[in-house]
């Protein structure tokens, strides 16, 4: 957990793109300790829940493709890295935008009323 606490800038931001249509982070976390923590807990859950995590290009950044059970999408996660360290973070979980990359699940999707 070290090694990957390194590859974190001090100032680490991450952003969560729900769209309106599906639950996020409400407000940018920033801190290296922070995001830390989020993302550790996030991926915990995830496995244990049966989802997997593909690396990826992500607009021409690296980052990954976070599937559930059923290889739905559920995120895609992009990585600013300048000078090996991560700067920002941004996780993209909104289905409408999700939908080209292939199926999304109904759970991602916020209950009508809540938009």
């Amino acid at each position: 957990m070290d090694a990957l606490l390194g590859m974190l800038a001090p100032d680490v931001v991450l952003h969560g793109d729900g769209g309106g249509k599906a639950q996020v982070i409400g407000k940018p976390l920033a801190g290296r300790e922070g995001v830390m923590r989020f993302l550790v807990g996030l991926l915990r859950r995830a496995r244990a829940l049966g989802a997997s995590l593909r690396l990826a290009w992500v607009n021409g950044q690296p980052g990954a493709v976070l599937y559930d059970a059923e290889r739905r999408v559920v995120s895609v996660i992009e990585l600013d890295v300048a000078d090996g360290v991560v700067q920002t973070i941004r996780a993209v979980v909104n289905p409408d935008k999700l939908g080209h990359i292939g199926p999304v699940p109904d759970v991602a999707r916020l209950p009508e009323g809540h938009h």
